[in-house]
């Protein structure tokens, strides 16, 4: 008898201090957590667009795997040198194009998430956050960027002569690609913002703080103290 007693009145301290912690504005509420969640996501996606459209500089090139170039090399040396300027202007196009309506895209994606566990995305890896988007937006991404594409690669050669250089680079890859060039491209890209998010949302995670928002320095700071 006296041992339930003591087992309770421990149960009634730990509940009264968790109480008290709500009551005081420690404890995050849902709302603030969802709220933490979503700004480490919008600002992890701005930073990944705003890097993504530094691969302008390298032109093409940015996307695609450096053990394709020369095969691409060679299709330049058969005669498709002109034609293969015209792709890679289209597909700059089109990435550039992509690259703000991307920004639009996925601030209105984690807007429609609903983050039911939004605790356990704080606590989580690295990346927990940009994951569960990826989830689920990413084959919505890759369809229009790829569609968009398509059209505009349609307006050259270049199209026909993909499939000679995905099946010349497959002979020895390990990591095999398709016979859409859009596809390909398309996924490269949208690939490449998601690993810039998770990257920047990394960062977030390290230091909170340097976001400059109380609610995300809030809570990731009070689940990061509980978890440590």
């Amino acid at each position: 008898m006296k041992k339930f007693i003591v087992l309770a009145f421990i149960g009634m301290i730990g509940f009264s201090s968790c109480s008290s912690l709500k009551k005081l504005g420690l404890e995050p509420s849902n709302l603030e957590t969802i709220s933490a969640v979503k700004e480490v996501l919008n600002s992890s996606a701005f930073r990944a667009i705003a890097t993504l459209r530094k691969l302008d500089k390298k032109g093409v090139d940015g996307f695609l795997p450096t053990e394709l170039q020369p095969v691409l090399a060679s299709l330049k040396k058969l005669g498709m040198g002109a034609e293969m300027e015209k792709a890679e202007k289209k597909i700059l196009q089109v990435s550039k194009m992509m690259a703000i309506e991307s920004e639009g895209i996925i601030e209105d994606a984690i807007k429609e998430i609903k983050f039911r566990d939004a605790v356990a995305i704080v606590a989580g890896g690295n990346n927990a956050a940009t994951s569960v988007l990826k989830e689920k937006m990413y084959a919505s991404v890759k369809k229009r960027y790829s569609s968009k594409l398509d059209i505009e690669l349609q307006k050259t050669e270049v199209t026909q002569y993909w499939p000679i250089a995905a099946n010349a680079y497959n002979l020895f890859a390990k990591n095999k690609v398709g016979d859409s060039l859009s596809d390909f491209m398309s996924e490269r890209a949208v690939d490449a913002l998601f690993l810039g998010m998770g990257k920047e949302e990394s960062k977030i995670r390290r230091d909170p703080k340097k976001l400059g928002k109380q609610v995300v320095t809030k809570v990731f700071d009070y689940y990061a103290k509980k978890k440590g």
